[in-house]
Formats: C-alpha cells, sequence, structure tokens
C-alpha cells in the first residue's frame, strides 16, 4: 500500500506539472474571428467542420471546430490580415478574406455556406497542423501522420504512442490492462488481426496510417465482442488525380518497402497499397520451476532457450470507390496477405531432485514453419436520401484464411546423442460470410435527433487437422503415427445479431446516445476420430448508453455504461496439444463459453483552441466467466496449460491523457493510468489482487531548416495475474527527421533503445503444488533509416461505413 501511495503521488505531481506549465504560459486576447457553419441546401448546421485561419504566407496560425451547432470561435491570433479556410468531408473548401484590428477586435461572420460536392476545391493548401491528440464524442483521437518517431516504422509503433493504449515488446495491445478488445482497418473486420493482432500490426506499415480511434465504450452499432473497447486505425487515401508515396525502410532488425498509389477520376476514387516487410525476432529466454508438496520442495525445472528468426511477410490492399450522384456511393475492397513466421529455438533442459542433484538433462532443437495467407473480399453500398441524414448502408464480407504451425521436434543427450524426436503438423482453415444492413432515420429536421438501427449475421466455418508423429526406441531417424493424438476438428460458429439506439441532441449542450443489441450465437464443434461432438447455442442481450454534456466549447462531460462479451475464436477451442517443448504443453479447449463484461466511465475533457487538450477518466470493469489461461502441473512434473472459465475479475482505475504546446515549437502528449485489479476462482481456490500503473510520454521539437526531433518513453509498472504477477518494463525511442520539400521528400531515423540491447520482462506463476519463474529478454536495439517520397498531392481519408466483424476474443498462439 505504500508503493501504491509513493506511485500515486508521484503520477499527480507529474501530471500537475504537464498541466500547469501550459496553462500558466497562456495569454489571453481580446482579438476574435467568429461564426456558424452550415449546409447550402439544407440550412442544416454542420457540426465538426475544420476551420483553418492563414496569414499572408499561407501558412495556419490558429486552427479550430465547428460545435453541434455549427459554431466556431478562435482567440489564437493578433492584428493584420487573414484567410478563413473551411472544408469538411463531403463539401467544397471556401475560403474567405477578414482582417483585425485595435478598432475591430472581433471579427462576426455570421452565417457561412457551404456547397455540397464530390470534388473539392483546389484553392489552398494547408501548411498548418493538427493537435497530436483530439476528443470527439465518445472516442480520444490520435493524428499518427503528425509524430515524426513513426515514419518508417509499423503499426505497432503508432498504437504505442495512443493514448490510453499499451503495446509491449511482442506487438501485443492493452488498454487499461485488458487485451480484450477489437482492432479494426478503417472501421471493418480484418482476418489478419483476428488470427494474430500482434503479426498483423508488424504487417501494416506506419506510413499508412492516418490517425487511431480509439474507442473506450462502444455503442450497440458495434458487435458486443470487445471487452476492453475497439480500435479503429484509419488509413490514408488520395484526393488528387494521381498521389501516392514510395517509403524505403532499412534497419539492423528490419527492412521494408511500402509503395502507395491513389487515383482519382470524376466519379471514381481508386487506392491501393502494398507492405513487403522483413524483420528479425530474437529472444533470450529462461524457465525455473519449483514443484511443491505440502509446501516442500520436490523437484526443480531449469531451461534455458535462444529464439533467432526472420520473418518475412507482405500485404496489399485495392480499394475502390464509385459515386455516379451525391446519393449514392459504391465500394469494394480487397486485402490479401501471406508470410512466415517461424519459431525455432534451441533449448538446455536441467532436472533437480528436492536435494538438488541433477537427475536429467538434454538439448532440444525444434524446427518450426508457421506459414499464413488470407484475403478479405468487401462489398458495400450506401444510400442518401433527399431527407438530410436519412441514410442506408448494405455490406457483404467474405474472409478466406489458411494457418500452418508445423514442428520438428528434437532431443539429444548432453553427449549430442538423438533421444527422440516429434513431428506435429497442423493446419487450419477460416471461411467466413457476413451480411450487415444499416438504417438511419432523422427524427427532427435538424437533424439533431436519429434512430439507427440495424440487421447482421456472420456464418463462420472452419477446422483444423493435426498429426503427430514420434520415433521409438531412439530411432529418430523414423516417425510412426500417433493416432490418439491425430485428428479432424471441424467448426460452425454463426452469429445473428440486431440492433437499436437513439441519438438525442440538445441546444443547451446535453446529447444522450442511448440503445440495445441482441446476439445470438450457435456453436458447433466436432472431433471425427472419436465421433465426439458438442453444441453451444446462448443469446446476449447488450444495452449501452452515453450521456453527453458540453459545458462550452472547451469543456465536456461523458458518462457511459456497455455491456460487452468475449467469445472464444477457433484457436482457443483447438484441441491439437502443442509439445514443442515436453516439459510445457498447450492444448484447446472446445468447452469454452464466452465471458461477459459490464464497465461505466465517467470522462473530464478539456480541448482549447490553442495546442493545449486533457482528458481525464475514471472507469470500472467487472468480468464474469472469464476465459483464463490456467497452469497445472501433472505427477510427471510436465506444466499444461488450457483456456478455462473458470474465474472473475474487476478492474478499476483513473486515466490521464494530455497534449500541450510548451513553447511554439516544442509539443509534448501523455498517458497516464492507474488501477486496481482484482481476481477470484472459487474454482481452483484462487485469489490475487494489487495494484498497476503506467506513463508514457511524447515529445517533439521543431528545428530550423525543416529538421524536427523526438524522444518517446513508455513505463509500465509490476502488474497481477490470476496466478502471479507480471514484472515491471521500460520501452524508448528518439528520433530525427528531415524534410526537403523541394523534392517532397522526407528523411527519418529512429533509434530503440540504443543505450540497452535487450529489453526484459519476468512472468511469475504459482499454485499450491508448484512455483514458476519465467524470464524474457528481447532484442530491442535498433536503428532505422526511412526515405518517402511524396507525389501527387495531400492525403486524406474518405467517410464510407464498412463492416466491423468484432465478435471474437483475439488469442491466436501456434498450432
Amino acid at each position: 500500500m505504500k508503493n501504491y501511495y509513493k506511485y500515486l503521488t508521484s503520477c499527480v505531481l507529474f501530471l500537475f506539472i504537464l498541466f500547469a506549465v501550459p496553462l500558466m504560459g497562456q495569454q489571453t486576447t481580446p482579438f476574435a474571428v467568429k461564426g456558424i457553419i452550415a449546409d447550402s441546401l439544407t440550412k442544416k448546421n454542420i457540426e465538426f467542420a475544420t476551420i483553418s485561419i492563414l496569414d499572408n504566407n499561407q501558412k495556419v496560425v490558429a486552427l479550430t471546430y465547428s460545435d453541434e451547432n455549427g459554431l466556431f470561435k478562435s482567440a489564437d491570433i493578433t492584428t493584420g490580415q487573414y484567410l478563413l479556410n473551411l472544408s469538411f468531408v463531403g463539401y467544397g473548401q471556401k475560403n474567405l478574406p477578414f482582417g483585425i484590428s485595435e478598432e475591430k477586435p472581433v471579427f462576426e461572420f455570421g452565417k457561412i455556406f457551404l456547397s455540397p460536392g464530390v470534388n473539392e476545391l483546389n484553392t489552398v493548401t494547408i501548411k498548418g497542423s493538427k493537435q497530436l491528440v483530439e476528443q470527439q464524442p465518445g472516442m480520444l483521437i490520435y493524428n499518427a501522420e503528425k509524430d515524426i518517431s513513426n515514419n518508417g516504422g509499423t503499426a505497432a509503433d503508432v498504437l504505442r504512442k495512443a493514448p490510453i493504449l499499451n503495446v509491449d515488446a511482442a506487438g501485443n495491445v492493452t488498454m487499461r490492462g485488458n487485451s480484450n478488445l477489437r482492432i479494426l482497418i478503417n472501421g471493418k473486420y480484418s482476418g489478419q488481426m483476428a488470427r494474430s493482432p500482434g503479426d498483423a500490426l508488424n504487417m501494416m506499415p506506419a506510413g499508412s496510417i492516418k490517425s487511431v480511434e480509439v474507442i473506450t465504450s462502444p455503442s450497440a452499432r458495434y458487435d458486443a465482442e470487445g471487452a476492453a473497447g475497439v480500435i479503429n486505425i484509419i488509413t490514408k487515401k488520395g484526393h488528387k488525380s494521381v498521389s501516392g508515396t514510395l517509403e524505403l525502410v532499412g534497419g539492423n532488425l528490419e527492412q521494408a518497402i511500402n509503395p502507395r498509389l491513389s487515383i482519382n477520376r470524376d466519379k471514381w476514387n481508386i487506392n491501393s497499397t502494398l507492405h513487403i516487410h522483413r524483420f528479425r525476432s530474437k529472444e533470450l529466454t529462461s524457465l525455473e520451476r519449483n514443484t511443491l508438496q505440502n509446501g516442500q520442495a520436490t523437484g526443480r525445472l531449469l531451461q534455458e532457450t535462444i529464439s533467432d528468426n526472420t520473418n518475412p511477410h507482405s500485404s496489399g490492399d485495392v480499394q475502390i470507390e464509385f459515386t455516379p450522384d451525391s446519393l449514392n456511393l459504391f465500394n469494394f475492397s480487397v486485402n490479401g496477405w501471406l508470410g512466415r513466421w517461424p519459431q525455432d529455438k534451441e533449448q538446455t533442459n536441467r532436472r533437480f531432485s528436492e536435494t538438488g542433484v541433477l537427475i536429467d538433462e538434454y538439448f532440444q532443437n525444434a524446427i518450426t514453419k508457421a506459414p499464413s495467407k488470407g484475403i478479405d473480399l468487401n462489398l458495400g453500398y450506401t444510400r442518401k436520401f433527399r431527407r438530410p441524414g436519412e441514410e442506408l448502408y448494405l455490406m457483404v464480407q467474405h474472409n478466406r484464411s489458411v494457418d500452418d504451425f508445423n514442428y520438428n521436434s528434437l532431443q539429444t543427450s548432453i553427449e549430442k546423442i538423438p533421444i527422440y524426436r516429434e513431428l506435429n503438423n497442423n493446419r487450419t482453415n477460416n471461411n467466413e460470410w457476413t451480411f450487415q444492413s444499416d438504417y438511419i432515420l432523422p427524427l427532427a429536421e435538424s437533424g439533431k435527433h436519429a434512430l439507427e438501427s440495424g440487421i447482421k449475421a456472420i456464418l463462420r466455418s472452419g477446422g483444423t487437422v493435426y498429426e503427430v508423429q514420434e520415433s521409438i526406441d531412439d530411432q529418430t531417424d523414423v516417425t510412426v503415427p500417433v493416432p490418439s493424438r491425430s485428428d479432424i476438428f471441424d467448426f460452425n460458429q454463426n452469429v445473428l445479431a440486431a440492433y437499436s439506439q437513439i441519438k438525442l441532441k440538445w441546444n443547451s449542450g446535453w446529447a444522450l446516445q442511448t440503445g440495445a443489441r441482441m446476439e445470438g450465437t450457435f456453436l458447433e464443434g466436432k472431433q471425427r476420430n472419436p465421433g465426439t461432438s458438442f453444441k453451444n447455442n446462448f443469446w446476449n442481450f447488450v444495452p449501452s448508453a452515453t450521456l453527453f454534456r458540453k459545458i462550452n466549447a472547451n469543456n465536456n462531460l461523458t458518462l457511459s455504461y456497455t455491456k460487452r462479451i468475449s467469445r472464444p475464436s477457433l484457436w482457443d477451442l483447438n484441441p491439437n496439444t502443442n509439445s514443442q517443448d515436453p516439459n510445457n504443453i498447450s492444448v484447446g479447449n472446445p468447452g469454452l463459453r464466452p465471458e461477459e463484461v459490464n464497465q461505466a466511465e465517467f470522462t473530464y475533457a478539456l480541448q482549447t483552441d490553442t495546442d493545449l487538450f486533457m482528458n481525464f477518466s475514471i472507469f470500472g470493469r467487472k468480468t464474469n466467466n472469464s476465459i483464463e489461461t490456467i497452469v497445472k502441473i501433472g505427477e510427471d512434473g510436465v506444466a499444461t496449460s488450457t483456456m478455462q472459465n473458470l474465474a472473475s475479475n474487476a478492474q478499476y482505475g483513473i486515466n490521464f491523457s494530455t497534449s500541450a504546446a510548451l513553447l511554439p515549437n516544442w509539443k509534448i502528449n501523455s498517458n497516464a493510468n492507474i488501477r486496481y485489479a482484482k481476481y477470484r476462482s472459487g474454482a481452483l481456490d484462487i485469489s490475487n489482487d494489487g495494484m498497476a500503473w503506467g506513463i508514457n510520454m511524447n515529445s517533439s521539437w521543431k528545428l530550423r531548416n525543416n529538421y524536427s526531433v523526438q524522444f518517446y518513453g513508455d513505463y509500465d509498472a509490476r502488474s497481477v495475474t490470476l496466478q502471479g504477477n507480471e514484472s515491471s518494463w521500460f520501452y524508448y525511442s528518439f528520433s530525427a527527421k528531415k524534410e526537403i520539400p523541394a523534392k517532397k521528400l522526407t528523411i527519418s531515423f529512429t533509434t530503440v533503445s540504443p543505450f540497452g540491447s535487450y529489453l526484459s520482462r519476468n512472468e511469475v506463476v504459482r499454485a499450491y503444488d508448484f512455483e514458476s519463474t519465467f524470464r524474457n529478454r528481447r532484442l530491442m536495439r535498433s536503428f532505422r533509416l526511412s526515405i518517402n517520397w511524396e507525389f501527387g498531392g495531400l492525403l486524406k481519408n474518405t467517410n464510407t461505413r464498412k463492416i466491423n466483424n468484432d465478435d471474437q476474443k483475439n488469442v491466436k498462439t501456434g498450432g
């Protein structure tokens, strides 16, 4: 408890300094510009339009947005002549000159009308930038394209900088200590993310990402899956006739080629990306496990493992949009990927008696081939009606993937004499169809009140074929099948869902969004050889509600509640036993049921017209029927890991996020969280609880002659798990960038952990009959140089609705 107060005091002191410095540095000015933005046809006020104020050199000196009433104001100007630039997706830009003087300190534009249009007017080039972190109703937005340290990196590097999120050295993402979240790409489901989020993030170049939306309390429109929340990655798209980039990346741990091309022809918009990437992953691990009986040691196992692998992979994406007129939009996209993810290992094993005498020692070499490939196809249609705000969406999606996990494990004595060989060939396939329809009905002419409803069907079929062979009598060159460990597992999962929600906004600044979702899940599984099968059918009622209060243009409050579920995926259910390491085996559990989560959150947000942003939230989350990895020790001393519904957990905490300009060319953004976690399992007679906290900071400086430098650091303190704890870890990087505007070239250099080769983290697992400590050291010291050439003008995103199958728990391990 003393450590908790020490950590809490440190965080509060840090955040006070962080917030107080920019607040004290702000100056009040009487000069301002005001106005209201509205649609020229419907006369409806436009919310979240971008308002840029440019000087005579067309450089942005202030940036703001219109509120829910279309009202905007900016006080971050002095006397002089300016140009007001107005822009919003689906409307042509508008530029209006104005002047500010001592005699006329406030310039009133009154009502300004924007005209709807498919193509935007190329009337001005915006040289300013948005804030790195922004607040919008229901989400935080991280504008990744403004962060120089992302150049040449991957999506995992981008998510490390986003508010509320944490990404460890392996690319595993958590939100407030929970890894059960959904990651979408442009609002749609990704087969890559469903297979393995860590691998998928490494297959996506950072340069293709425009922004990241962090949604902590998803509405009823989202699938009920994703207890922690939803992450939506928005990619860049072109709006010029021809535009794109070519990025080359070279470094000691990774190399990549990332071309992007966009073509815009009248009613057609085509965007394509390609990612060819190769990276090295090296780990040094050790495991020390003591077996116990009545609290007394009965034996000890020591393992030391070296894993050094190269992972080549590639992915590509093509998106086509056709707009025959202002009321209809057709979109089609295809995304494919393939790669190899080997997990070769060299391991030394030593077993000791209860008195410390060495009783067994051998070496083990495992060669693992894990190729994967897949494709996502999307087809959508959007219909806008004459009535403002009335829209219909129709979508269909098809996903197909194949994953292999084949290992060849050989054991030898200390004299290098072969002892035993095991082969395990496992192929998993997944085939999926999704059909979705959404309809928005405005309930008032102003469009402030609306009813949204939708239906969805997900039809999944898949399975895994696995065959195990082993050597007999030390004849490792000859292997024979093991029928008891070989089988064909078929799996079907169908989900039917319907939802409805109402959105209400009032001129007083209050807004309410509430709704509910009903989901039916129908599971079937069959193991062919023993002829056993199972069926699980269940319905889930998922309510959600968000109450929003806009105090003024800069301050707002949000109170939200949501219920979420987490279904087991095919990889959780796969009954194939992975005994690549015979002392530590893992197996899926076909009998898993979904877990249920209730979550509440209260948020205060401050966002000024200057570069100050602050978000403070208090949250609570209770998980029932929790899916947890359980480790048990057999009589032979072998540890078996499997997932079971044997626990519940609760987490409560606070989260701070801020972004500020300490000086005109010095900006920082930071995130800090403190949470209390409590785990309980009556079936296993286990309880564990404790505090956890973490903090990160991103600081960038703009220098002369188009140079920029940046530092990023992330520290996570010790955290508890159901059966033990995980130690603290620290990640940091330095970046520098040189822009050559005349040639549209950007040269970036990034180094990660230059003062320490490896990032270390330990995991402790305890039970009544054993205690183990797993120590992991991952090679992190890296140097990366990237060259980015841009052609054809600015890049921006479009606003279309896509399918987002966020309904499965993402846990993917080999086999």
